[in-house]
């Protein structure tokens, strides 16, 4: 790799010296840091894409009709004292 940017090799240069790496490692550390950042962002879209499939599905089952006409209560074996029966 060849860089040719003046500024580019400038901030590279400071890179190392103020992290005591060679030019290479600089590099290497700081194109490391941008892929973890970017795979990141990346990855955020698919999670707010899950994140609205299950508030859908969630919707949808609210919105199902109670297949058990009993109370809560007679479901979970409660008598009218609040024991349970």
């Amino acid at each position: 790799m060849n860089i040719k940017d003046p500024d580019v090799h400038a901030m590279t240069k400071e890179l190392a010296n103020l992290t005591g790496l060679s030019l290479t490692a600089a590099v290497k550390m700081a194109v490391e840091r941008a892929l973890i950042q970017a795979r990141a962002e990346h990855q955020r879209p698919k999670s707010r894409s899950i994140e609205r499939n299950l508030t859908e599905i969630s919707l949808r089952c609210a919105a199902l009709p109670d297949g058990d006409r009993r109370s809560m209560d007679e479901i979970l074996g409660y008598d009218e004292f609040g024991l349970p029966s």
